[in-house]
């Protein structure tokens, strides 16, 4: 049987050969399982990461010894899925790495959405979306389509939960968007199901005659529908697709590209103020006139 320490180093020795930045992702999940899990190698802007997911400190602390001095970047899932703080303890031993944060609930929102614009060609106007769950990525896709004027229905097994969702969702939306509601049944066509639930093979058959030809269905979680119903939708012409977050790679690299780095060295000008320290001074605004915005605020 492969250990850890074996799973890690493989990962590495695929690094070797290769001429660009390296980086390594260790992220959480809400699952427990039953051990260190190997996540598929990803590359972009002349970075390239190797990942793991972890759901216990010890198999984090393996992760942050092996590949200190190794990689040249490790990020960290600041998230908290589970009692882990793997920030603290990835500060404390990790050395020689750089150490960043990552966010990958937010990379996963920034997939499905992508997923979804490049499919319907960036026209989600007035497409009606059911999304299954309520959990935080299910809020988040729901808020993020609602504000691309997608009419969204939000459910899920705790209708009271769900509901307070909406109001708060509807709350942040802008003024003329269409409201998210909750409901307790799906009782029309829908142009999309969207699922993001913890548990596996919830969505069954049943959830068939709410799709036409041309709807679209994605696995946001783990395995959220059953097999019947996958089977019946492609037999339907329904097209279906798990979720990959590969592509939002970019999304995790925006903070060392080189792009942020000048927008950050070179456009974002900075004046010192006696008595009022370093404040911000947009390109093409004069010292003057930035003294004079901050005393006028």
């Amino acid at each position: 049987m492969t250990s850890d320490t074996q799973r890690i180093e493989r990962e590495l020795s695929y690094l070797k050969g290769i001429n660009a930045k390296t980086a390594a992702f260790i992220s959480t999940t809400a699952r427990k399982s039953s051990g260190l899990r190997v996540l598929p190698r990803r590359s972009a802007m002349g970075f390239t990461a190797i990942n793991f997911l972890v759901t216990e400190m010890d198999q984090a602390r393996a992760c942050f010894c092996a590949l200190d001095g190794h990689v040249d970047y490790i990020f960290i899932d600041i998230e908290r899925k589970q009692d882990l703080t793997l920030i603290h303890e990835a500060r404390r031993l990790i050395t020689r790495s750089k150490v960043l944060t990552c966010k990958p609930n937010d990379a996963t929102i920034e997939s499905c959405d992508l997923l979804i614009r490049h499919h319907y060609a960036d026209r989600l106007e007035h497409k009606s979306v059911l999304v299954v769950g309520s959990g935080n990525l299910s809020t988040k896709i729901a808020l993020r389509l609602a504000e691309r004027q997608a009419k969204v229905y939000l459910q899920s097994r705790n209708h009271q939960k769900t509901a307070q969702i909406a109001e708060a969702l509807n709350l942040m939306l802008p003024k003329f968007s269409p409201p998210i509601q909750a409901i307790q049944e799906p009782q029309q066509h829908y142009t999309m199901i969207i699922s993001f639930l913890s548990a596996e093979r919830i969505i069954g058959p049943n959830y068939l005659p709410l799709l036409s030809t041309h709807s679209l269905v994605i696995d946001g979680g783990i395995n959220n529908f059953t097999a019947s119903f996958i089977q019946g939708a492609l037999a339907k012409g329904v097209t279906c697709y798990r979720l990959d977050v590969r592509i939002a790679f970019l999304y995790h690299l925006l903070l060392l590209s080189n792009e942020a780095e000048a927008f950050f060295s070179q456009v974002m000008g900075r004046i010192t103020v006696p008595d009022r320290g370093m404040i911000w001074c947009p390109a093409g605004l004069s010292a003057t006139g930035a003294i004079s915005s901050l005393i006028k605020s």
